[in-house]
């Protein structure tokens, strides 16, 4: 299967019934008439946050801020301000996940079996994207009275969990009892068996790759949608009590399960949110909360209904062009396993026939304009790199995905760029050195038919090609 990286600002409405991923993009020049009312760009100084202005009917309509976490824009960026992390941190992170969505993958969700489809994870490639295209937050309010907390919002996640969180000081507070129905159903892999759980609380436990993990006790308290005045009296989350691991405050699960922000809010929202990611760390997006009217020039492509994979979401590839050339490849390759979109992978990756066939007629368009691949590779992930020049950026083929229902996403030569220098982790001292590929992945899932209905949208704006997916 493949994991779809689109590299643009994204902003995806998901109606969340079948199963569905989401995934941050970067760059892309466009134009379109689409939202241009609506949202501004408030230029100030470098080093400042520029924030998009939301329209106050849109705010109305349930549209929250979308800030990086280590930005200028971060409520915390005065008071607590947070390094950069490189683009290697980056990269080395994003592979964690991915080697973590693998593992959930391996595990059948029907049959509780290891699928022996899963077990080859080498045949993977690698390509760069911008290093801001993660950590994406937004802030919202516990407990009563309220208090603010910035949570990275996560397709991949179910539970939303906090660290910040002072219970004591809530009084609306209540932890689940482990002989609660609730804790059952909410949380299917919970524990009783904590040290000291005199009270029998019902417990969250979970790790990934990198070795972090958040650990804490499953609660219920009044969730606050403070920029909406939207209130919750009864929502489910993880209260932690041992974190480890580079977090923030915390993760919004905007997964599909019974303990999903998605699900424990649909009375209100109906199952449908959109988001439109920051240009930069330095600016502001939007997450909208429910149903929206959209443009007239909206294209949708349908989702793949995945009850193997119920907390997953999945499209169709059509076909792969590089340039003008469309790629020879089997559409089984590309439409049978399925592509997951993700919010929190950073990279593309594609089944390693599928890679190397686009890799190689990139290589050739690039090699018969004059370009050669450069001997020093920045890191291991990288096998097709090239120094930059004035006249690059008008001579790199755009690769370009069409997916079914014929909706078309280029991605141009900005979406491959990886800047060196001093500081460049990802690169050499000197020169600049920009690649131009995306890194794909892939787990070999079973594909079912795409439900009608389900569907994604996409139009376009100035400097944002914008994606809704609806179902």
């Amino acid at each position: 299967m493949t994991t779809l990286n689109c590299f643009f600002h994204l902003m995806m409405i998901f109606k969340l019934y079948s199963s569905l991923l989401l995934i941050l993009f970067s760059y892309i020049q466009v134009k379109s008439l689409a939202l241009e009312s609506r949202f501004e760009t408030v230029e100030t100084a470098p080093d400042q946050c520029k924030r998009h202005f939301i329209d106050p009917e849109d705010r109305a309509k349930s549209t929250l801020e979308v800030f990086h976490r280590n930005g200028p824009c971060s409520p915390t960026a005065g008071t607590n301000p947070m390094k950069m992390p490189s683009a290697q941190d980056i990269l080395h992170r994003d592979r964690l996940r991915v080697e973590s969505l693998q593992a959930r993958l391996k595990l059948n969700s029907t049959t509780n079996k290891y699928d022996s489809r899963f077990q080859d994870t080498k045949e993977v490639a690698y390509l760069p994207v911008l290093a801001s295209t993660s950590n994406y937050a937004i802030s919202i309010g516990l407990g009563t009275p309220r208090q603010m907390q910035t949570l990275e919002f996560d397709t991949g996640s179910d539970l939303t969990w906090t660290r910040g969180f002072h219970y004591y000081a809530s009084t609306t507070f209540v932890s689940i009892s482990c002989v609660s129905k609730l804790c059952t159903w909410y949380l299917p892999s919970h524990t009783c068996e904590m040290f000291g759980n005199r009270e029998n609380m019902c417990y969250y436990d979970v790790t990934y790759k990198d070795a972090s993990y958040t650990k804490g006790v499953f609660s219920m308290d009044t969730l606050h949608i403070t920029q909406t005045g939207d209130v919750f009296p009864d929502f489910h989350f993880g209260c932690g009590t041992e974190i480890e691991g580079d977090f923030g405050d915390g993760i919004l699960g905007l997964g599909r399960n019974l303990a999903s922000f998605v699900t424990q809010t649909q009375k209100i929202y109906k199952r449908v949110f959109s988001y439109c990611l920051p240009s930069s760390p330095s600016s502001t997006g939007f997450l909208k909360l429910g149903p929206t009217v959209y443009p007239d020039n909206m294209k949708f492509t349908p989702l793949i209904d995945n009850s193997d994979y119920p907390s997953f979401y999945f499209i169709d590839i059509i076909s792969i062009k590089v340039g003008d050339v469309e790629l020879l490849i089997d559409k089984f390759d590309l439409m049978y396993r399925g592509t997951i979109i993700d919010s929190g992978t950073v990279i593309t990756r594609l089944p390693m026939r599928v890679y190397r066939a686009m890799r190689n007629v990139f290589r050739k368009q690039m090699r018969d304009i004059g370009y050669q691949i450069i001997a020093f590779i920045p890191s291991n992930w990288f096998d097709t790199c090239y120094i930059d020049s004035e006249h690059l950026s008008n001579d790199v083929p755009n690769i370009t995905f069409t997916f079914k229902g014929g909706v078309i996403v280029d991605m141009d030569y900005s979406q491959g760029r990886i800047q060196g220098g001093a500081g460049g982790a990802a690169a050499p001292p000197s020169p600049e050195i920009h690649t131009f590929y995306l890194c794909i992945h892939y787990h070999r899932g079973r594909r079912k038919n795409g439900r009608s209905g389900e569907r994604v949208k996409w139009w376009r704006r100035r400097r944002v090609k914008v994606c809704t997916i609806k179902v």
